[in-house]
């Protein structure tokens, strides 16, 4: 039930050839949704579309990925992915090749829905910083390079926009939705589940910000501890890599401490109803964590709930004959 931290060996070898086998694939290019059938009816499909918020007034590229065949009475579970542009190409793959192998694992194939903004960088750096990040102090921004604070607004526009156009598209399982995101998408995927936790039913965060606005996130999850709804059914997952930092300076002890607290914490309060996992994924960089960390989430967004402790807790030690 709680989590545990070593890689999932049955899974390694997977996950290497993933990357290493399976050709990229790329959506096809932007159409409007409103002529297309909904997604359900055709098979092995990806499609893109662009979507302008009334809430945060950002246009943003929605790519979508849905599995073969007919989708299941329940609909398909459906991870949503931060920073799109970057993931959605690995998370597609992914998901198609896991989700060959979905029954023998106990999972069910999985949607993919990439939030990503209509430019051809990777990442528009200036964007998701203001999407991605809850209010900060003044103190803390008056020295920052970008405009923070834009969070709320960003949760607004996935519940009351997005969430819309994806269902009117896809059958999705509505008892079986998880959000991802790295770096600042992690700290935004923490923030929505203390402030909105009925947004999602699963949690990925990988590699999170935490140190924002002077670790401020710390007071939040105080907060929860206190007052967590013990009755919901609710999955976390965190990961960082052991190699974060590359060549720049190693935080602080002080700031090690604070972390290693924050994913403690958690690790204590798990329960039937709170499942929580973290991982430390070895060797990896600030961001090549993004990606060591896309089977997983693809797994926990897939896994049926009796399966998913099976996936993911550490397997208990057998004493030697």
């Amino acid at each position: 039930m709680l989590a545990n931290k070593p890689m999932l060996k049955q899974f390694g070898i997977l996950t290497f050839s993933l990357f290493m086998t399976t050709p990229l694939v790329f959506a096809q290019p932007n159409t409007s949704s409103t002529n297309k059938p909904p997604l359900k009816a055709q098979t092995n499909i990806q499609q893109s579309f662009e979507i302008k918020s009334k809430y945060t007034k950002h246009d943003y590229l929605i790519q979508i990925s849905i599995p073969e065949g007919e989708a299941p009475s329940e609909g398909f579970p459906v991870l949503y992915v931060l920073d799109g542009n970057a993931a959605f190409d690995s998370a597609a793959n992914i998901a198609k090749s896991v989700g060959g192998g979905a029954n023998r694992l106990g999972l069910s194939p999985v949607a993919i829905v990439a939030i990503g903004y209509p430019q051809q960088n990777s990442f528009d750096v200036a964007k998701r910083a203001l999407d991605y990040t809850p209010k900060a102090s003044a103190e803390f921004q008056k020295q920052a390079k970008y405009t923070y604070g834009g969070a709320d607004q960003f949760i607004q526009f996935i519940e009351k926009e997005l969430k819309p156009a994806i269902h009117a598209k896809i059958k999705v399982n509505p008892q079986q939705q998880s959000l991802f995101g790295h770096s600042f998408g992690g700290l935004f995927v923490l923030h929505t589940f203390f402030s909105q936790p009925q947004m999602f039913q699963r949690y990925i965060a990988a590699s999170p910000s935490l140190w924002f606005d002077n670790y401020a996130l710390l007071n939040r999850q105080a907060d929860w501890l206190k007052n967590q709804n013990k009755t919901q059914n609710i999955m976390l997952m965190t990961t960082v890599g052991t190699h974060e930092h590359g060549r720049g300076p190693t935080p602080d002890a002080e700031s090690l401490q604070k972390q290693n607290d924050f994913y403690q914490n958690f690790n204590q309060q798990g329960s039937k109803q709170f499942l929580f996992w973290n991982y430390r994924h070895p060797a990896e960089q600030h961001l090549t964590n993004m990606y060591a960390s896309l089977p997983k989430a693809i797994m926990l967004a897939g896994c049926q709930p009796q399966s998913c402790s099976n996936l993911f807790d550490e397997p208990a030690q057998q004493s030697a004959e």
